[in-house]
């Protein structure tokens, strides 16, 4: 499942839940039902464990390689 904004989660993705809350993506995991469990570091410095559906975030920007 893709992030609400549409894009599939990559690691180092910022981000924004629907609180408007920034972070950066620091893991990626695909569940056995083909979602995106993400893990997020947030700019506080805080990071959100369990991991947590990408559809519950926006993309914000992407690192281009």
């Amino acid at each position: 499942m893709p992030s609400a904004s549409g894009e599939t989660p990559e690691v180092g993705d910022y981000v924004k839940n629907r609180w408007e809350q920034p972070g950066t993506v620091a893991e990626v995991n695909v569940a056995s039902a083909g979602h995106e469990l993400v893990s997020i570091r947030w700019d506080d410095g805080g990071v959100d464990h369990p991991l947590t559906t990408a559809a519950e975030f926006s993309l914000l920007s992407r690192r281009t390689w």
